[in-house]
């Protein structure tokens, strides 16, 4: 197997001409030649950025293939994507792995001439999972990199607060592939704000359901004190039909969360429903342990990371629950899978995040090249129509064949690793949710819970 730059350049190549037989050749008129492929993917997940940059310096523009002529009336400029995702803070482990994948989707849209026949540039910043930062990342895209559409961020907060304070004034398209809040659905976004990641209502209510199921009367609530944690504990508190306890607030970044573990098991509770990143689960969970407590846990989606397991110990996590978005089992989260893989053995796939990304960034090109412009006020508008029944299916890897359709005046239903990207009036997507359970130092898949049944 080639190794460092040259397997990277090795895959993207194979990945070039699987695409090539995609699309087909009308497709690819006027796009790359295997010579012109470059290597943006050589990252191992661990350190966010670019080539150009480390930890997003805003600059990286990757060249994936020429612009080309395509439909957009001679514009051969770039279609310019920011990127506001964590690198470092109480998320870090969510943004090498998101990153990935979106080089991934960039890959395979650039090797099919692009939407509207131009080359689609990532600039990606560091949310430092904390709000005035992600802003900040945010307003520099924004007004520096001019990005027509933003990615981001993970922490509900923060892409709250971006979308506040920058996105939406700005008329800036949108999508969040990690933000789980329910306060999205609400914004007053004027239809700017989308997400392929699904509400954490339905999370809440499988938490609740787990611990009914075992038959536990009494559990209390842990969350981290913002718009995440807050709306996930309120939803709970009202689905759960036993005794919550208490329902507590903690702030990340504390060398103990001992006052919170006592508050938190007085009761003594059979369950705590933990929402929270895995930095600080991962000093809460191992102070749960030392003093021993006794209960269990279910554990939110942000927390069901191959580290936590790793820092806490199996031992110590083997019975506890979570929650997680089921993906599909078909062909594309498979090969999606196999050849984030290859691309970054290194590195994990840390789904949903990964996979949603990729989505992300495929759904909003297609968007693109069916609105024939960038401009957010008519891509809001596309979002749907390429994405939802009742057009021809376009799936993984399949971005040329979806425009080669488009072009020929034919509705498209694209879906992706992550599912279907079925887009609702609030801009959100629904997906089945599985229980798993750790099992031999793994998170394992239990049930499925219907979506149907949970809305």
């Amino acid at each position: 197997m080639a190794s460092g730059d040259n397997f990277v350049r090795e895959l993207q190549r194979r990945r070039f001409l699987r695409l090539a037989g995609l699309a087909g050749a009308t497709g690819l008129a006027g796009c790359i030649s295997q010579e012109d492929v470059q290597d943006d993917g050589g990252s191992d997940g661990g350190g966010g950025g670019t080539e150009e940059g480390s930890g997003g310096d805003g600059g990286s523009e990757t060249d994936d293939g020429d612009s080309g002529d395509g439909d957009s009336g001679g514009d051969s400029s770039p279609v310019d994507v920011g990127v506001v995702i964590p690198f470092s803070g109480d998320l870090s482990d969510f943004g090498g792995p998101m990153m990935n994948a979106l080089r991934m989707a960039q890959e395979d849209i650039n090797a099919a001439g692009g939407p509207l026949g131009r080359e689609l540039t990532l600039h990606d910043e560091d949310s430092g999972t904390d709000s005035t930062q992600g802003v900040n990342a945010a307003n520099k895209l924004v007004d520096t990199n001019d990005v027509s559409a933003l990615i981001g961020a993970v922490s509900s907060g923060v892409t709250i607060s971006i979308a506040k304070s920058v996105t939406v004034p700005s008329n800036v398209l949108h999508i969040t592939s990690a933000s789980s809040s329910p306060s999205i659905s609400t914004l007053d976004d004027n239809d700017l704000v989308f997400r392929t990641r699904t509400n954490d209502r339905f999370v809440a209510k499988v938490m609740a359901k787990i611990i009914e199921d075992q038959g536990v009367e009494k559990a209390s609530v842990i969350y981290i004190n913002n718009d995440f944690g807050e709306a996930l504990a309120d939803t709970f508190e009202s689905t759960f039909s036993g005794t919550t306890t208490t329902t507590i607030g903690y702030e990340s970044g504390q060398s103990s969360y001992q006052q919170i573990l006592a508050k938190a098991f007085e009761d003594d509770p059979g369950f705590v429903a933990f929402a929270g990143y895995p930095e600080s689960g991962t000093t809460m969970l191992s102070q749960w342990a030392e003093e021993g407590y006794g209960g269990n846990w279910v554990l939110h989606t942000s927390l069901l990371s191959e580290d936590v397991i790793e820092n806490v110990g199996a031992d110590v996590m083997n019975g506890m629950y979570g929650v997680r978005t089921q993906p599909p089992s078909g062909g594309a989260t498979e090969t999606f899978v196999s050849e984030y893989q290859e691309a970054y053995p290194d590195a994990q796939v840390f789904d949903p995040y990964s996979w949603n990304s990729y989505d992300a960034l495929v759904s909003y090109a297609l968007a693109v090249h069916k609105a024939g412009t960038d401009d957010a006020a008519d891509v809001k508008k596309a979002m749907r129509e390429v994405s939802n029944p009742d057009g021809e299916q376009v799936s993984y890897a399949e971005f040329g064949a979806g425009v080669e359709k488009l072009d020929a005046g034919t509705a498209i239903d694209y879906s992706g690793p992550s599912g279907n990207v079925n887009y609702d009036d609030n801009g959100d997507v629904a997906s089945d949710m599985v229980i798993v359970q750790v099992e031999d130092g793994e998170f394992k898949n239990q049930d499925t819970i219907p979506a149907d049944d949970l809305v």
